[in-house]
């Protein structure tokens, strides 16, 4: 198994709504290419000292590294890779095998 993990700090003033769609979106994707349920997404609901500002995030879960390779080139996920930037200042992206 793979784990993709993303991590956003937004730039000031996102909507609520445009947050909300990209959310949409990246569970739809992660559903066609990784399987239902392979999908959590939301924000920060703490005050963690070491959050460092980041305010939005969303875990895939891949069964290896065919099906990240499949999200990566899939054209819904430029797409995504798009609108992440135009809502984000900063986007980390961590990958890992558990």
């Amino acid at each position: 198994m793979l784990v993709h993990v993303v991590l956003m700090r937004l730039l000031p003033g996102e909507s609520e709504t445009a947050l909300l769609d990209l959310a949409d979106r990246v569970r739809a994707l992660s559903d066609t290419v990784a399987g239902p349920g392979s999908c959590v997404v939301g924000p920060n609901v703490t005050e963690e000292p070491l959050s460092q500002g980041y305010e939005l995030g969303f875990v895939l879960r891949f069964a290896d590294h065919a099906d990240l390779d499949a999200y990566h080139v899939n054209p819904a996920h430029l797409a995504i890779s798009l609108a992440i930037r135009s809502l984000a200042s900063t986007v980390l992206v961590f990958d890992f095998a558990p």
